[in-house]
């Protein structure tokens, strides 16, 4: 059996390291936001994306790993009926899972770590630029294996997720004011 190289085993787990990066820093930076914007108080924060990011990292890594071994067996199974070679599975699911729960947690700490240092006030806009900053290299860098466009996979990646993570701020935003807090 041959040994992988490294940019092999990356190119394995290039859905589960993207996915993870990608999901966790647009979620983590959508929660918090809204929460930042609906309710300015840094512990509320904090406590609100360290329970997101764990939870999250621990139900995505239950989705890869389950995805991914029911995924291969029933690629295993149209193989074995139509009599088609039966290949190895090329991600083995406990594998896909702790990718997947490595880069969710390494994802979220981006958006949440200017909650520890900064007031609420000042956090909330260095969060979004370096979590945007972070989007940007992760379309970049999955764009370096595929050989397409890096800016343009970038930038789509940039727009697309922080698209998604305006949500969160519109209704953290919307609910104070619904409310009458003061923001």
């Amino acid at each position: 059996m041959e040994k992988k190289t490294l940019q092999h085993e990356i190119v394995d787990s290039m859905r589960e390291i993207v996915f993870g990066l990608e999901d966790s820093l647009v979620s983590t930076l959508g929660t918090i936001t809204g929460i930042a914007v609906g309710t300015q108080s840094r512990y509320i924060v904090i406590l609100a994306g360290l329970v997101l990011i764990a939870s999250e990292a621990t139900s995505m890594a239950a989705g890869s790993y389950l995805s991914t071994k029911h995924a291969a067996e029933a690629e295993n199974m149209f193989h074995d009926r139509n009599g088609f070679e039966i290949h190895p599975e090329p991600t083995h699911p406990l594998r896909a899972a702790l990718v997947m729960g490595v880069f969710y947690l390494l994802g979220g700490i981006v958006p949440l770590s200017f909650y520890f240092f900064l007031p609420v006030s000042q956090a909330l806009v260095p969060a979004i630029v370096v979590t945007a900053l972070c989007l940007f290299a992760v379309g970049v860098w999955a764009a370096s294996f595929a050989r397409t466009s890096k800016i343009k996979s970038g930038m789509e990646m940039v727009l697309v997720s922080l698209a998604a993570a305006f949500v969160g701020y519109l209704i953290g935003a919307g609910v104070s004011r619904a409310f009458g807090i003061e923001v």
